[in-house]
């Protein structure tokens, strides 16, 4: 393997999840991370410098993300919540759920499922339930050229063209990136949101080659499509559980997360009487790429 991961492969029977946990203050609550679509646990490396040593941190990669294996069976939010609950067996002790994007569907499920196991939550710029659980069709066709694009990076992929639109974006040649992704999807690529080189061009030096690596393998891609596919009804799922009450909690919505699914965002932390709602200043989606300190001040907010 080019770059082997930083954790440790757990059998699920077949597949290998790649888990990784940092120690911390023993005692104190365990702080679990679930990244966004496309993400890994490499995404939380700020937020991860900034905690590390005060509380015990639990990364990991869903199935055909990072470093884990693909998985062969349905992309549910059911089976994507049993990967995590077995990955965390080795945990004892109250968690506090992070998670952004799709991961923070993962999270809020596996919450409703164990509720005596999670002190608490931090959701960033969750998806709007709103807008995915039923989705009009200009969020269906949004979704459908996604989904169609990611089956396209699969093919990219084992011809290497994936390699090399990977490597251009991390040596900086970003408008040539986009032209060879834009070829590569057919020509679908007509807008800066439809291709985020974001989590490339945030992350550490030491940390490029390897999201460049993993953005040039088939399974990423995969895993990709069938998490988007898998996404109305995850939000279904979602949208219909019970209010959290009293559950520690916080919502992040980034600088430009539009009016209504900011709104949404309110009404969630507005569940609980514990409540919280904050807002970046200057990041968009990635927030724990880009002001990774608000990530940091909602968990502390939540640990208190």
């Amino acid at each position: 393997m080019r770059f082997p991961p930083p954790g440790r492969m757990l059998d699920l029977g077949g597949r290998r999840l790649h888990i990784r946990s940092v120690p911390g203050a023993i005692g104190a609550p365990a702080i679990v991370f679930d990244a966004a679509l496309g993400g890994s646990s490499l995404s939380w490396v700020f937020v991860e410098r900034s905690l590390a040593g005060r509380w015990p941190l639990f990364l990991y990669d869903r199935a055909g993300l990072g470093w884990s294996d693909a998985s062969q069976g349905a992309c549910t939010l059911p089976a994507l919540v049993e990967d995590l609950d077995t990955a965390l067996q080795q945990i004892h002790g109250p968690l506090l759920l992070v998670g952004h994007s799709f991961g923070a569907l993962v999270v809020r499920y596996f919450a409703y499922l164990q509720p005596g196991r999670v002190a608490g939550l931090v959701l960033v710029d969750p998806p709007a339930l709103e807008e995915w659980a039923s989705p009009d069709p200009e969020h269906r066709a949004r979704l459908e050229s996604g989904i169609r694009l990611a089956r396209r990076g699969v093919w990219a992929a084992r011809c290497g063209l994936a390699q090399a639109v990977a490597w251009m974006v991390g040596t900086g040649a970003f408008r040539l990136a986009a032209t060879s992704a834009s070829l590569v999807s057919g020509g679908r690529l007509r807008t800066k949101s439809d291709f985020n080189f974001a989590p490339a061009v945030k992350l550490p030096p030491e940390y490029k080659p390897v999201m460049r690596w993993f953005w040039s393998r088939a399974r990423f891609y995969r895993a990709l499509a069938v998490q988007m596919e898998a996404l109305p009804e995850a939000a279904r799922l979602v949208a219909n559980l019970p209010p959290l009450t009293n559950l520690p909690l916080a919502v992040l919505s980034a600088a430009d997360t539009p009016d209504s699914q900011a709104a949404e965002h309110a009404r969630t932390a507005a569940q609980s009487s514990r409540g919280l709602h904050l807002t970046a200043r200057t990041s968009g989606h990635w927030i724990p790429l880009e002001e990774p300190e608000l990530v940091v001040s909602a968990i502390q907010s939540v640990l208190a």
